[in-house]
Parts: structure tokens; C-alpha cells; sequence
């Protein structure tokens, strides 16, 4: 199973659970929307966000990206597993604390930004390089990126594709608590348990003014259009191909191999 649901008294904890890399397959999004939109109908309990293994999550598997997150209709992109997710963690009725004992990448990245509250451990690490792939990233994505982490620290990870460090992310308040591997469980219980003391409909009307407000879209309709075509381009044109070839094959960037040659 690629998650596992255990309820307990004032929150319910919800974990990534196909170890080591927890990748974001359609199995594991369409089980992820299932799980939201099932507690979401049956009390909407506090949520705690986790996973097992080495890594929180490293996102899509690079092999298997697929057209329909890059497409240039917007009902296709809405539709597809990993928008679904998104929307139904944002959608989510109270609010959602997660607690990252690995590395995430990708869109592991957007989907810890739609939830409230994140506690890390201090070794973690936080990568999104798409660039690297010769792709581009969802404005929706960047968009809930950019209010996490602000603007000059999500275009310098989204422009060289580097991974930066809890600590990073800790100073820039994308997680609230930076601390020990042991103590990660602890502190993030002890979060909930400090939530549970709020009234209900208080914290569920809080989290839904906040999430109206940011998820609010402003880009006029032209924008959006062009948006589109640049990801669909992205996704269809030769840079992804050689890219997705080479990291497959465990062979170097084919980019810094042209460059290199000129």
C-alpha cells in the first residue's frame, strides 16, 4: 500500500509509505486524494503529513513524467493526478503539519508548501530542478513556492536546480522547526497537540481565509496562454528528451557537455 492511515485521539496521520524514494506515482496521488477527500467527508480531523525511508519524496520518477501536467489546456493539467493532490491538500478543511525526515525534490517540494506548518530534520535537503531536465515548473507551483520560501531563494533553486539545506529553508520560515532526526516526531505531535487546543471551526475558517487569499490567481488570461505553451514546449521539445536520456543512462548533463565542447 502505498500509504498508511492511522487515526489517532486529536490528529490523523497520514505517511508516504513505498520507501526508499516515495515517489509521487499515479498510485501514490490518486491514494493521496482519496485519503484527503475521505477525512475531509468524515470529520476533517487535524492532519500530520510524514513519510518512511531515506527520503520524504523525490517527486516524479524522471522516467515517467507524464504530457498531462504539462499540457496546453488548462481542464487536462487540473485533471491530472498531481494537480488533483494539490488541490486537495489546499482544499483540505483543517490545517496540515508535516514532518520531513528526508530530502524532497520536485513536486515533493510544492506538495510540503500546501500544507501549513513543516518540522524537518536538520540533514534534510530541498530540490527542485527541473531546469536541469530542460523543463518548466507550473506558475501555480511557483507561485505557492515563492510565499514559502520568498522570491530570491525560489529563483535561485529553481534557476540552478541546486538542493539547499533545512537550515536555508529554516531562516526563510518554509519550516518552522529545524530539529534533531529523534526529536522530529516529538515536536511535530507536540504542534498538533498545541492546534487540538483551538476550536474547530476556528482553525478550519482560518486556514480557508488564508489559503483564499494565496491561492487567489491574478495573471491575466494572455499570460496564462503563454505560460502553456512554454511548459508544453519544454515538455515536448529535444532539451527533455536528451535530459530524461541521459539521467537514465547515468550519464552527465547534456548541456554542460555542449557547453563544454563549443
Amino acid at each position: 500500500m502505498p500509504l498508511e492511515i492511522f487515526h489517532k485521539t486529536h490528529w490523523t496521520e497520514i505517511t508516504l509509505n513505498q520507501p526508499p524514494r516515495n515517489v509521487l506515482d499515479r498510485e501514490m496521488l490518486e491514494a493521496l486524494v482519496s485519503a484527503l477527500d475521505d477525512l475531509a467527508q468524515n470529520g476533517a480531523p487535524l492532519l500530520l503529513l510524514r513519510s518512511e525511508g531515506r527520503h520524504f519524496s523525490t517527486g516524479y520518477s524522471i522516467g515517467d513524467i507524464p504530457e498531462e501536467i504539462f499540457h496546453r489546456d488548462s481542464s487536462v493539467r487540473a485533471s491530472s493526478p498531481f494537480e488533483k493532490t494539490m488541490e486537495s491538500l489546499i482544499n483540505y478543511p483543517s490545517p496540515i503539519v508535516a514532518a520531513v525526515q528526508g530530502d524532497a525534490y520536485g513536486g515533493a517540494v510544492e506538495l510540503l508548501a500546501c500544507t501549513d506548518l513543516r518540522v524537518a530534520a536538520g540533514h534534510v535537503r530541498l530540490g527542485v530542478p527541473p531546469v536541469r531536465l530542460g523543463l518548466v515548473y507550473s506558475h501555480t507551483g511557483l507561485r505557492r513556492m515563492i510565499r514559502s520560501f520568498g522570491s530570491p531563494l525560489v529563483r535561485e533553486m529553481l534557476l540552478t536546480g541546486e538542493a539547499i539545506s533545512a537550515e536555508r529553508a529554516w531562516h526563510t520560515g518554509f519550516f518552522c522547526r529545524m530539529v534533531e532526526p529523534d526529536e522530529l516526531l516529538p515536536v511535530t505531535e507536540g504542534i498538533l497537540e498545541g492546534m487540538s487546543h483551538g476550536g474547530p471551526q476556528a482553525l478550519r475558517g482560518t486556514r480557508r481565509i488564508l489559503n483564499l487569499m494565496e491561492e487567489t490567481e491574478v495573471l491575466p488570461e494572455e499570460s496564462l496562454v503563454e505560460i502553456a505553451r512554454l511548459r508544453h514546449e519544454s515538455w515536448s521539445g529535444e532539451e527533455f528528451i536528451k535530459a530524461r536520456d541521459a539521467f537514465m543512462n547515468k550519464q552527465p548533463s547534456p548541456f554542460r557537455t555542449e557547453i563544454e565542447s563549443d
